[in-house]
């Protein structure tokens, strides 16, 4: 980088070099998932708000995979509308293809994922920012910050600097910059700056936050290549049909929308793809030295699956659409770091790809991030006041997590402004919490994803019941209108009269169902039966009261879902309960120092690898390894304690055995 770009990223202190162009209470820089909900949120909450990025036409893209939800995912879009937020509305409107992952396992765990049509809905979000009151919208390349103070004392955000020399003024600003603050991309050795494919880094920034104290780091992410949908040969893949058109991430049926959907197909790897990508290893940004960024553990490359898991033979890719008006076929799970000119070869050895046509090459890119340890709870930096990061410039990884920061950081900017507390969402209140939680208590030193064994409360923080457990607070803070207020209060009427019903109808042994309901579920009757408690008997649901006629059919299917949950499960969730009190006293627990971790299945793949390089001392010690998530510390606990019980069951044995009888014998007689 040259001297002359350097020197753009400058800071300000105590005065303007020159008059602000303009003006504003609040700027967001970023116009991605984070920028998008923080200037809405701003804007809702009636503050001045301006949101500048580096190309208009390009607000909230979805450069990797163009889909929302997933497993712990979906239940941050949830919360994030819950909260008034808009990522799950305009998922829903722009569905492709949704379905709902681990429908077969329990309500902590259910997840509703949308393949979406990355280019309506990066239209929709700009048409929703041009609508929105109180918000700006500006082209430009941010490259320094004027303050007032010393960082780390006294220091105030007044605004920023952009690259053609303007100054804008601003009380707060936030931080939202993604891949792009000192973006690089790699396509094998060969290097360019730039944010991702086809569009500039941004420079400056960077140099102005270190130069404030700020530690900077950086991180690494990659996207696959994208083909001809027209020149696959679909005829011999599997077929991955849509299987839940009528189920929504948004909590208001106005946002509903159910367009045409379309199929997702599966191919795998082959002897030859393996081979191809262990002969050219040493030609990848990561194996051949040219880069030393960490990557998302959970997202690897395809290189990486080759190398970390030897012994598969093959694995699944997805051949996943990128919208109704485009060829263009998203190849999930083969991102790759390899030349150019060898990803064509590597494509085509996947079956059905055997002749495809390679549109866009796959690339990774390394990029500045803000570890944000260096943040408050509120997102809000810690050496500057009124300066708040939000997004993948975080450590984050995924449009979800973004949204759910660029949320929390529009709220507590305003509240700031208005002089009002900053809201702190705490771990077991949400997903949200969770995630802020993790980022700010753990040095976490690669791409952070969200996952449901990170929370130990996950069979409360389930999607389901975010309005709940969310929307009140909304409400609260002057982010749900009306509108919304007056559905959930509706919603949350029926599902106690629901639940109500469910507890006190009951269902007799002489009753037209009785016979049917007892050939299904294999269980007597004895006498009569609450629909609650036939319920909770394994594999009978909500669906099959309204089959049997017990239930009205009716019924809105969130309603039904809620109060069969709330039933179903009340006994796990008061023992969920009970277990995090008793983890909450079990910080100081010793751990033996021969511990096996590899051994314990319970434990995550990271977890163990983690516990068994730092050998941590107690349980405390342990939950503040990076990697090491809460559910992992319960799951270690509760080890220890049947260890414990094993070892006292021994001792028990062993005082009580003949040979210790006689001795005890002996020495009571002297």
């Amino acid at each position: 980088m040259d001297q002359g770009i350097k020197d753009k990223g400058i800071i300000k202190q105590m005065a303007f070099s020159a008059a602000p162009t303009e003006s504003f209470e609040l700027i967001v820089v970023g116009g991605g998932h984070a920028g998008c909900e923080a200037a809405l949120t701003a804007a809702r909450l009636g503050i001045n708000t301006a949101l500048f990025t580096l190309n208009l036409d390009r607000i909230a893209w979805q450069p990797c995979n163009p889909a929302v939800g997933g497993p712990a995912k979906s239940q941050l879009v949830h919360e994030v509308d819950a909260l008034g937020g808009v990522i799950g509305r305009l998922a829903d409107a722009t569905a492709l293809q949704k379905r709902v992952l681990n429908a077969s396992r329990g309500p902590a765990v259910w997840a509703l994922r949308a393949q979406t049509d990355k280019r309506q809905y990066a239209r929709q979000m700009q048409q929703l920012l041009q609508n929105t009151p109180n918000l700006a919208l500006r082209e430009a390349m941010v490259t320094g910050l004027e303050i007032e103070g010393n960082p780390g004392e006294n220091a105030r955000i007044r605004g920023i600097n952009t690259y053609f020399g303007s100054t804008y003024g601003a009380e707060a600003v936030i931080l939202t910059a993604g891949t792009f603050l000192g973006g690089q991309i790699w396509v094998g050795n060969q290097s360019m700056a730039a944010g991702r494919a086809g569009e500039q880094a941004a420079v400056g920034l960077s140099e102005a936050l270190i130069k404030m104290g700020f530690e900077m780091g950086r991180l690494k992410t990659g996207t696959p290549a994208r083909v001809d949908r027209r020149s696959i040969d679909f005829s011999g893949l599997e077929e991955q049909p849509s299987d839940a058109a009528d189920r929504f991430f948004s909590f208001d049926p106005a946002a509903w929308v159910s367009g045409e959907q379309i199929s997702c197909h599966i191919t795998r790897t082959t002897a030859a793809t393996h081979q191809l990508i262990k002969n050219n290893l040493h030609l990848t940004p990561i194996y051949g030295g040219f880069i030393d960024s960490k990557g998302p553990r959970y997202c690897p490359s395809i290189e990486d699956k080759i190398v970390r898991f030897a012994e598969k033979e093959s694995h699944q890719i997805f051949l996943e659409p990128e919208g109704r008006d485009t060829p263009e076929i998203y190849v999930q799970g083969f991102s790759t770091g390899l030349p150019e000119r060898l990803q064509l070869e590597l494509l085509r050895t996947l079956p059905g790809l055997e002749q495809c046509v390679m549109l866009r090459p796959a690339y990774a890119v390394d990029y500045d991030y803000l570890p944000a340890t260096q943040l408050k709870p509120s997102l809000e930096t810690k050496r500057v006041a009124g300066l708040f990061s939000a997004g993948q410039l975080n450590g984050t990884t995924g449009y979800e997590e973004a949204a759910g920061q660029g949320l929390v950081a529009g709220l507590n900017a305003s509240r700031m402004l208005r002089q009002q507390p900053a809201v702190h969402f705490p771990r077991e209140g949400s997903y949200i919490g969770t995630m802020v939680d993790d980022l700010i208590n753990k040095d976490l030193r690669e791409p952070y994803r969200v996952l449901t064994s990170r929370s130990e409360y996950r069979l409360i923080l389930r999607g389901d019941n975010a309005d709940r457990r969310l929307t009140p607070l909304g409400r609260e803070l002057g982010l749900i209108d009306n509108h919304r207020w007056q559905l959930f209060e509706q919603k949350q009427v029926a599902i106690t009269a629901e639940i109500k019903r469910l507890e006190q109808q009951r269902l007799r042994l002489n009753d037209p169902a009785a016979a049917a309901v007892i050939a299904e579920t294999g269980a007597p009757i004895r006498g009569s039966i609450t629909l609650a408690d036939l319920l909770r008997r394994p594999g009978f649901h909500s669906a099959d009261l309204v089959r049997h006629g017990l239930a009205a059919a009716n019924l809105p299917a969130a309603v039904q879902e809620g109060a069969e949950i709330d039933v179903k499960y009340s006994g796990y969730l008061a023992r969920q309960e009970q277990q995090i009190e008793r983890v909450k006293q079990q910080g100081k627990r010793l751990i033996p120092e021969t511990m096996a971790y590899e051994s314990i299945n319970t434990l995550s793949n990271e977890a163990r690898e983690k516990l068994k390089a730092v050998q941590p001392l107690s349980l405390g010690q342990a939950a503040r390894i990076p990697g090491v998530s809460a559910a992992d510390i319960t799951a270690l606990l509760l080890h220890l304690e049947l260890q414990e019980r094993h070892l006292k069951k021994q001792n028990f044995k062993a005082a009580h055995s003949p040979e210790a009888q006689r001795i005890d014998s002996l020495e009571r007689s002297r």
